[in-house]
């Protein structure tokens, strides 16, 4: 092989490797472009009309969360939903027990939900004395189902009807404390 040939060849390789190091780092300018939120002004990520399933840790399904717009935020590991429906489960059984709705709620990574505007619950079984529970805000843990609100709250169940200022309450348990300026009307029960 002659000098010029190995000189061109040369040439020809540094310059194929000039050409790959050129567009590697275009790719890694473009890569380094792609803005990753880090704060909780964008969402990580949004979904439309989502249906999520929550199992315990003994494979039963704990509860289903239907929205029908979700925005998750990395940081701080939370969920803006809106319109949220939430169905929970007997612990044993995938029997579901109570549904859950507002206008929006935030879920923590703890599976704490805030709800907002228009809170109800209902009952879907019928061995359960509290059939309705409403009020304007409330907190649920998912894990614990403890149940609370520090706005006005309306009971009603099976011939009775009460309001409070104040309650707190477990689901799981069937249990619910009105606490401030409690007034109860009950009526009566025909069985005919």
């Amino acid at each position: 092989m002659s000098n010029t040939r190995r000189w061109t060849t040369a040439l020809l390789g540094l310059f194929v490797l000039v050409l790959i190091g050129l567009k590697l780092t275009e790719t890694y300018q473009k890569l380094a472009l792609v803005k990753v939120p880090t704060h909780t002004s964008e969402p990580t990520y949004q979904s439309e009309y989502t249906t999520t399933l929550v199992y315990n840790l003994a494979g039963w399904l704990s509860y289903q969360l239907v929205a029908d717009h979700l925005n998750y935020f990395a940081k701080p590991q939370i969920m803006l939903v809106s319109k949220p429906v939430v169905t929970t489960f007997d612990e044993h059984t995938t029997i579901p027990t109570w549904i859950v709705k507002a206008d929006k709620a935030k879920l923590t990574k703890k599976r704490i939900l805030y709800l907002y505007g228009h809170v109800q619950i209902d009952s879907l079984n019928n061995a359960s004395q509290i059939k309705h529970l409403t009020t304007d805000n409330a907190i649920v843990n998912l894990v614990t189902q403890e149940v609370s609100s520090d706005d006005k709250v309306s009971i009603s169940g099976l011939g009775y009807h009460s309001i409070g200022m104040q309650m707190r309450g477990n689901l799981r348990n069937k249990t619910a404390e009105l606490l401030k300026n409690v007034h109860t009307t009950y009526n009566e029960i025909n069985k005919s």
